[in-house]
């Protein structure tokens, strides 16, 4: 799998992997076993500096749909995703913009610095 991920109770925080191709059935598997580790509330960063992706506009636009449905069940804790390929870039400030219509805050960033400054900054879930 492309994706993987450690729930750091210490930190309160899901440090997540992405490499190599990242398919829309990965991000929703991703999702999934997020839920299932009960971890849809923590702060998450996502190293994806290695990944591509396929992912489509309309698969982004599925991937939020079920990002809200999972937000009415559990509130969502803050996403910073890193990545340093302009399609992955592209699709997930797409992302970003369509979730915070659905209660989801995620911000996308071209290094980990940054990334974790803003987590840092926006505090506990």
């Amino acid at each position: 799998m492309a994706i993987s991920f450690v729930i750091d109770r210490f930190r309160q925080r899901i440090l997540t992997h992405a490499d190599g191709l990242v398919t829309f059935a990965e991000l929703i598997r991703h999702l999934e076993e997020e839920e299932r580790a009960r971890g849809l509330d923590l702060p998450e960063l996502i190293d994806a500096r290695g990944a591509t992706t396929d992912v489509t506009s309309e698969e982004i636009r599925r991937l939020v749909k079920r990002t809200a449905d999972l937000a009415q069940m559990t509130p969502l804790g803050f996403t910073a995703i890193v990545t340093t390929d302009d399609v992955v870039y592209g699709m997930a400030r797409m992302y970003s913009i369509l979730a915070e219509r659905v209660g989801a805050v995620v911000a996308v960033f071209r290094d980990i610095d940054s990334a974790e400054r803003w987590l840092a900054r926006a505090g506990p879930q």
